[in-house]
């Protein structure tokens, strides 16, 4: 049965997209880490193991820069540690949904850089205004930081940028996609106002929402940041060198142009042009398609369609 499972697993992580490679990765730390704890904490008598706590503080971003310092480490691995199941869920489910909208318009190749680049700069944000919040209240301590959700909040908010019009069905009503992200995000912005010791987190899952927005931001003025970063991580570890390779081969859209007025930006603002928008409704049903039967539904048109769409961000 185990054997069973695995080999599921490995086909699921082999032939998925990023984001559901980036759930797998999220998933399997969390039992790697569950497991380590039971046997600490068995050690100890079933109570709680300074033990187990010391692990998690090791692989956790730290806002006291002497430790920091030492633990590098762990701006990166801090978006990939959650050792509470409800955390891990509600990080998975949203990175869920709004990967598949972001992927399917952004490209999947750009979703590993969003979500690192994003959970980066949220733990650099974490650092930043703990250290602030300690030089106006001493009293106030400094601590560590775990959990994807900084990372989470940087795919939510590209999503929100790049299909702002884009339908959700929630259970009692429908709504559409820019409401969901704000809501979230205000509900950060409430969190951090209360400029209590756990408002630092809510500043990291802002700090991620930031670089989502200008990830998009940048994206539609030419410039691509997760192509040095895609180069980056096959230079080292070539693990990601085929991320597309589920994709019918194709040009790169090209984003820079010499003539500004050729970019085409889809967003509600008025005055947009009727081709843009029927654009985006016609994106807008096909989203809706790919939401209900899949990427493999689309026709050749629809396909051709999408790509229009990302030529033209």
């Amino acid at each position: 049965m185990f054997k069973s499972i695995w080999d599921d697993l490995v086909h699921y992580f082999r032939t998925g997209n990023m984001i559901v490679r980036l759930i797998l990765i999220n998933i399997a730390i969390f039992v790697i880490i569950n497991i380590v704890g039971v046997f600490l904490n068995a050690g100890s008598g079933f109570t709680h193991s300074s033990s187990f706590a010391s692990v998690i503080e090791f692989l956790s971003v730290h806002a006291d820069f002497k430790k920091l310092i030492f633990r590098p480490w762990g701006l990166i691995t801090c978006m990939f540690l959650q050792y509470r199941f409800w955390h891990l869920f509600w990080n998975m489910i949203l990175l869920y949904w709004f990967g598949r909208i972001a992927g399917d318009l952004l490209n999947d190749r750009r979703m590993l850089s969003i979500y690192v680049l994003g959970g980066l700069f949220g733990a650099v944000c974490f650092v930043i205004f703990s250290n602030v919040l300690h030089l106006i209240n001493p009293a106030y301590s400094l601590g560590y930081s775990l959990g994807a959700s900084g990372a989470v909040m940087a795919v939510t908010m590209a999503a929100g940028v790049i299909a702002p019009d884009y339908r959700i069905n929630l259970i009692l009503f429908e709504t559409k996609l820019k409401y969901i992200v704000g809501v979230i995000v205000f509900l950060d912005i409430l969190g951090a106002s209360a400029m209590a010791e756990s408002s630092t987190d809510h500043f990291a899952h802002l700090g991620g929402a930031f670089f989502g927005w200008y990830f998009v931001y940048m994206l539609r003025k030419g410039v691509d940041f997760s192509e040095p970063f895609n180069r980056f991580i096959e230079r080292i570890t070539g693990v990601f060198n085929k991320v597309g390779r589920n994709e019918p081969r194709r040009p790169r859209p090209k984003m820079a142009f010499k003539n500004k007025e050729k970019i085409k930006q889809v967003n509600t603002a008025p005055g947009r042009s009727s081709d843009s928008s029927t654009l985006q409704e016609r994106v807008d049903e096909i989203l809706e398609k790919i939401k209900k039967n899949g990427l493999g539904s689309l026709t050749d048109e629809e396909q051709g369609i999408l790509n229009d769409y990302r030529n033209k961000l």
